[in-house]
């Protein structure tokens, strides 16, 4: 039996846990429903027309935390082969093409579920560098040689300086918030990329990438946390559009790496097509030295 077929039916014994804990917590049926394709659209998606400053400094950091995260995996654990699948498209809302991407971005993702960011293969394997502009058809072949997939993630803060500081205050008897950054996921996600996994079965972990510090949980654990019914709370993020967040603490995974330089930042601005002005700052270099057994057991989901 092969990792991925072991991986997929210990994912399927939690959900009974999943879906009772989140309508328990008040969400709705239709972001519980796992397996097989979603429904199509009741009603025509609403598509957006305008990418505001806020969204592009985001895209930036996404994009920067995908780079980071690539090039120390690539640096550390050289017998493994770093494929970008998720996709890369930049064409932002207000773009006269904008509106057939994201609709077939949709649809895709209706049929097949969430494509993680960046796909992992043994050196060797015979597999483009670059898969995230070929549709899923092109890329099934490939998909069976994969030994690991990842989402990233990024966040603003420096997590170990947050966790250092909110001990501090525990210890001089301040009452304090959230003692540690969390790993955030989407509700709705989960249905979606338990959809991918279903139908490729390679094992996918989590990983946010902090200005100090990557931390990575496998999806496995992700799902068992939450069939557990603790370990996790649901906010809704005025970041994520006020969406139902599950915020797991990121002490519940690992730490995979430390950064071995901070990045600098750089203004860019950006003039839509009705003349309005955003500027926002993208992070520039920086660097990571991930462990690389941490790593190995998070991404391979090996106990």
């Amino acid at each position: 039996m092969s990792r991925g077929d072991a991986y997929f039916p210990m994912l399927t014994t939690t959900l009974e846990g999943v879906v009772g804990n989140l309508r328990a917590k008040g969400i709705d049926k239709r972001h519980l429903t796992f397996g097989g394709e979603g429904l199509p659209p009741g009603r025509k998606p609403t598509v957006p027309t305008d990418a505001r400053s806020e969204f592009l400094a985001n895209r930036a950091m996404g994009d920067w935390a995908e780079r980071m995260l690539s090039a120390s995996l690539v640096r550390v654990l050289t017998d493994w082969k770093v494929v970008q699948y998720g996709s890369t498209d930049r064409i932002a809302a207000g773009h006269p093409e904008f509106k057939t991407h994201y609709l077939a971005g949709l649809e895709e993702t209706r049929r097949f579920g969430k494509r993680p960011d960046l796909l992992l293969f043994l050196v060797g394997t015979p597999v483009d560098a670059d898969l995230s502009e070929r549709s899923h058809t092109d890329t099934e072949p490939f998909l069976k040689n994969a030994i690991a997939a990842v989402e990233v993630r990024s966040s603003k803060f420096d997590a170990l300086k947050y966790i250092a500081v909110r001990k501090r205050q525990r210890d001089s008897g301040k009452k304090t918030g959230r003692e540690t950054p969390s790993f955030t996921v989407k509700v709705e996600d989960l249905v979606i990329v338990y959809r991918w996994l279903e139908q490729y079965r390679v094992p996918q972990s989590y990983c946010q990438v902090f200005f100090d510090s990557v931390f990575a949980i496998n999806f496995l654990n992700i799902f068992a946390i939450v069939g557990s019914g603790s370990g996790f709370t649901i906010e809704k993020p005025e970041k994520s559009q006020e969406k139902a967040t599950i915020m797991i603490p990121i002490t519940s995974g690992v730490l995979i790496g430390r950064a071995t330089a901070k990045p600098t930042f750089a203004a860019e601005h950006r003039v839509t097509e009705l003349g309005r002005h955003d500027a926002y700052v993208v992070p520039q270099g920086g660097g990571f030295k991930l462990d690389a057994a941490a790593t190995r057991k998070v991404f391979l989901a090996e106990t």
